[in-house]
């Protein structure tokens, strides 16, 4: 076309995009467990353009309920999450339920983040179910936390990836067994974590330890009350850095039974405590930690562990392989990877 240079490049702005390969401007809109706030951090460490926006600061967020808001807060939130939003390239939205933050705008690309209960549990009821599947038509990539999650991922977005639990190491203490025996369960009494089989677990432990060691776990699931009855020391939910403090107090941690790594098991792990958990076959490969044991070899590990938790500790290479696997470092290449693809650079 006459007078217009041939040697030109042109882009189409879009929010703050600019131009092609540069790195896209990323927000985290809510979280679980702390995912999202971690590989944030880590990817801001590595100079990426990441922002991390949960619902509430961890200052806010009341532990024993769940929060309830005034209208004009909830106004507050939409407003700041849509210009949040549209200063961005791509949104990262945490549980399949949230979708409503990518639906409520002119249209973003998002990334789609399952984290358990929301695709195992309410992507098949009739409430739930429509939103979760806007959102895995709708995004542009959908990652999943947990290998089990995989056929329910699939069931709805065929190329759902897996994306590991971070785990940041520079958060936990070290671990520092105090007192007599302490055996810790570090996930909460529900189904969705194994509930009748730990309770079962416990049974046998209480069974096979004697009185003199001292069960604790937390005050939280649907299943707490029967922990307690059974001679669990119930301590309340507590901010993170209080939750880690009391876990590297346990001589021996007990993850669930549900058969996967959830984050206080990575964390326990993580922080040289001597854990003892089963997994499900082919879900962590080449891992440290056994399959196909039953609770016979649960009980028989922790009362060896019991017997001398600091030799346990020192033969065990579990915290090496969460480092590996499990270490922010490393997947933010992955998820730098995605918001590419995502913002089509």
């Amino acid at each position: 076309m006459a007078g217009i240079p041939t040697n030109l490049s042109f882009s189409v702005t879009l929010g703050s995009m600019t131009s092609e390969g540069t790195d896209p401007k990323v927000v985290h809109f809510f979280d679980c467990a702390d995912v999202g706030k971690t590989l944030v951090k880590y990817g801001r460490e590595a100079g990426h353009r990441w922002r991390y926006r949960p619902w509430l600061p961890e200052s806010m967020r009341p532990l024993d309920r769940k929060p309830t808001f005034p209208v004009l807060t909830r106004a507050q939130w939409s407003v700041r999450r849509t210009l949040e939003a549209v200063q961005c390239d791509v949104m990262h939205i945490h549980f399949g339920t949230r979708t409503g933050a990518a639906n409520s705008r002119p249209y973003i690309p998002f990334v789609m983040h399952w984290h358990g209960t929301d695709i195992r549990k309410f992507s098949y009821q009739a409430a739930s179910k429509p939103a979760i599947e806007w959102g895995a038509r709708r995004a542009a990539h959908v990652v999943y936390a947990t290998p089990d999650l995989r056929p329910h991922a699939h069931r709805l977005r065929p190329d759902a990836t897996y994306l590991p639990i971070p785990v940041d190491f520079m958060e936990l203490p070290m671990w520092r067994p105090e007192g007599g025996p302490k055996v810790i369960f570090s996930s909460r009494w529900d189904e969705s974590k194994g509930g009748s089989a730990q309770l079962e677990l416990l049974r046998d432990l209480r069974a096979q330890l004697g009185k003199d060691v001292v069960f604790e776990g937390l005050d939280w699931g649907g299943r707490a009350e029967e922990a307690r009855a059974l001679g669990v020391r119930l301590v309340p939910r507590m901010p993170k850095a209080q939750f880690l403090e009391w876990l590297s107090r346990a001589h021996c941690v007990v993850g669930q039974t549900s058969g996967i790594l959830a984050t206080s098991e990575l964390e326990a792990v993580a922080m040289g405590a001597p854990t003892v958990i089963e997994v499900g076959n082919d879900y962590y490969p080449d891992s440290p930690f056994p399959t196909n044991v039953g609770r016979d070899g649960l009980v028989a590990r922790v009362s060896e562990v019991l017997e001398d938790p600091l030799a346990a500790a020192q033969a065990s290479n579990a915290a090496a392989w969460v480092r590996q696997h499990h270490g922010p470092e490393s997947l933010i290449p992955q998820l730098a990877a995605i918001y590419r693809s995502a913002a089509g650079r």
